[in-house]
Parts: structure tokens; sequence; C-alpha cells
């Protein structure tokens, strides 16, 4: 046991790369809009949400596909929104610099925040999480669970197919609840935070 707490503490302190993932399947839970970004001359359709702006990137009809690219582009950004649209899912890259860039005639236009759901995190290294088994409060049996950066995350559903999982997460993430998502081999796992979990 002491081997294992070891080396789930050197887990924490070491980097791990995830991608910090919006999943905004609701209308009301971000403003589209048009921005101002760096290095690029003409104005780039974007979403707004939490005081930040997306650049759109891409839409992709098939879910599993759309993890791979979201995979993809996380070794070149860190955050990463996704919207539903008819057709599909579109993919929104974070511009840190961006400015907004107002209608035509209308530069005195302004834009309002939104706050979106809770950020999940899409773990897209192998190495940067461990496979565990914790005990939480009020329930007997141990829990199989995830552990990321000395938090451990009960695994809620497992499935190769990314449809089954995106809504579900989209929704508990608008509900509040910490989650995460592991893209790293061909089952996906969905996690959900148990802040009171010990490991065993």
């Amino acid at each position: 046991m002491t081997s294992q707490l070891d080396s789930l503490a050197a887990l924490a302190d070491s980097p791990a790369p995830a991608i910090e993932c919006k999943f905004l399947f609701d209308r009301e839970l971000y403003t589209p809009c048009h921005i101002w970004a760096t290095d690029v001359t003409h104005r780039l359709s974007a979403v707004y949400v939490d005081n930040q702006f997306y650049s759109f990137f891409k839409v992709v009809s098939d879910p599993n596909k759309l993890l791979d690219i979201v995979a993809r582009l996380g070794k070149r950004d860190d955050k990463v929104a996704i919207t539903l649209t008819k057709q599909g899912y579109a993919i929104w890259a974070y511009e840190p610099q961006a400015r907004y860039a107002p209608p035509p005639r209308r530069s005195n236009h302004r834009i309002y925040p939104v706050f979106g759901p809770k950020d999940c995190l899409l773990l897209i290294d192998p190495q940067a999480y461990q496979f565990c088994q914790i005990q939480v409060p009020d329930v007997a049996k141990p829990l199989a669970a995830i552990a990321y950066r000395n938090r451990y995350y009960s695994i809620f559903k497992q499935d190769q197919d990314a449809s089954k999982l995106l809504d579900i997460v989209a929704k508990l993430a608008r509900r509040g609840d910490d989650t995460l998502l592991t893209l790293t081999d061909d089952t996906y796992r969905l996690g959900l935070l148990e802040p009171n979990g010990r490991v065993m």
C-alpha cells in the first residue's frame, strides 16, 4: 500500500497534460460573436463564455472523431469549447489575446458576460493519471477510480462509444460537478470527483 501511495503522490507533483473543455450543449450557455485575434487580419467567428473567447475551429459529426481531434488539438492548446450544431459538434479554440469585434456600423455594441458550466478535464496523456480503488463515505464497497493530481474521481461510466458519454458529461458539468474524461485508449472513462475519497 505504501508504494501505491508513493506513486500516487509522485504523480500528483508531475506535470500532467490535460485540456480544460467547456461542453456548451445548450444555447443559453454562451454568446456567439466575432473577434479580432493576434496575427489575423479578418474577424473570426467565436463564442464568448466566462469572460473568455473561443474561435471557430471545425465541425465534426462523429463523436469519437471529435474526441480524437480534441486530443490532438490539446498538444497545442490547453482549453477548448464544444457546442452542438445541426451538422454535429463544433470545436472552438481558446483565444486568450482576442478582442471583441462588434458588428459593422455598430462600434458601440457591447457583449454581456454569460457564465457557463464547469470545465471537464480531458486527459490526453496516459502517464498523467492512474487507476486505483477508493473508499468513500456512505458507500460500503470500494469504487474503481482515477487518480489525477492527488484527487480521486470515481469511474461513473465507461464506453467505447463517445456519444454515450458526451451528453452525460455535459449535464454533470452544467450541474456543477467536477468531471474528467480519459482520451488515452479505445475506452473512454468518465470520472466524477470524490472529494472525500481515500485510496485503498
